[in-house]
């Protein structure tokens, strides 16, 4: 008896043991989103069909419309940025006046913000704050990143559209469907506009690699690129190319389109460019809806005119695709967890 009580006692035992030390925490079946890319997809103006999608960090599947999956309602219209963060992602809805809030793991809904909100355009968070954008209103207005409480509103002198941080400024880039020609400098310690930096071509885009702001500039035959450091651009750079569209700097490098072109050249603009590849032949406003560099992978989309699903390619520098995807409309946008 003793040969048989002995063994099954320390079986049990053990099993006591493993059991009381055991403090690990069941996952969460709804905490689905732990890695890859999120993707906003911005749908037809008016049309009330703005979504997002996921695509997992291996970049071979992809989940869409994952907003309304996880909150059973419509996202709004015109999913025009978004903003990720380490808790929540920012979705800023632009003809829906609002500024959706999820949770960063389950896309669950936390907060809607409305207030003050007027045609919303692009966002950043400085400073546990949120500075957003707006087409028609020459401010930027900032909430509370955490309980999402409006704080002020900071004048501008013209409407302003992309917006960036670098260092320990925020840099708001005036409008450039018309033809703005200033990046106006936010101070994020006390929230005033200090300052405009003015540019002799209107700006096209703007990019940030944390140190410095990127700033693609051009009239009907030039297109430059600026590096803009603290208040002052340091350098410009004329482009071989005289249209260039969307600019991306990430890492060492800075990479920007035109036509149907994929271009880079090293961030402190010293070397000339090299064309990467040409996406499929197509209107370059289309092909090009979505740009982003993340991570050394080249993400693009087509909006297939708005008249059906976005096709998402995603590249190498060398110009083979690694992935392509079918998204929702109008994909515009393209964000690393």
């Amino acid at each position: 008896m003793k040969k048989i009580l002995a063994p099954l006692f320390a079986v049990t035992l053990l099993y006591s043991c493993s059991n009381s030390d055991d403090n690990s925490v069941a996952p969460n079946p709804d905490e689905k989103y732990l890695d890859g890319f999120f993707v906003s997809n911005e749908g037809n103006f008016n049309g009330g069909n703005a979504s997002v999608s996921h695509i997992n960090s291996g970049l071979s599947t992809v989940a869409n419309d994952i907003f309304k999956t996880s909150n059973a309602r419509s996202l709004g219209d015109v999913a025009q940025h978004m903003v990720v963060t380490d808790k929540y992602v920012y979705i800023v809805v632009n003809n829906s006046n609002t500024i959706e809030v999820v949770n960063k793991k389950t896309f669950k809904s936390v907060y809607t913000i409305s207030e003050n909100v007027t045609s919303p355009r692009f966002a950043v968070v400085k400073n546990n704050k949120l500075y957003v954008t707006s087409l028609v209103d020459a401010k930027v207005n900032v909430y509370n990143a955490e309980t999402f409480a409006f704080i002020k509103s900071i004048a501008l002198n013209h409407t302003a559209e992309q917006i960036a941080v670098a260092n320990n400024y925020i840099y708001a880039a005036n409008g450039f469907y018309s033809g703005g020609m200033a990046i106006e400098v936010i101070n994020p310690e006390n929230d005033t506009n200090t300052m405009d930096i003015a540019f002799e071509k209107a700006i096209v885009g703007i990019s940030t690699n944390g140190q410095n702001v990127y700033a693609l500039s051009a009239n009907d035959t030039t297109t430059s690129i600026s590096i803009v450091n603290n208040t002052s651009i340091a350098s410009t750079k004329v482009l071989e190319q005289p249209i260039a569209r969307n600019i991306v700097a990430e890492g060492s490098n800075v990479y920007y389109t035109a036509g149907t072109g994929v271009y880079k050249m090293n961030n402190s603009l010293t070397s000339s460019s090299t064309k990467l590849f040409d996406v499929a032949a197509g209107d370059e406003y289309s092909v090009f809806y979505g740009f982003n560099v993340l991570n050394g992978t080249i993400f693009t989309s087509d909006a297939k005119g708005f008249t059906d699903n976005a096709k998402i390619v995603i590249y190498k520098e060398d110009g083979s695709i690694i992935k392509e995807f079918t998204a929702g409309v109008g994909t515009n946008g393209f964000y690393k967890f």
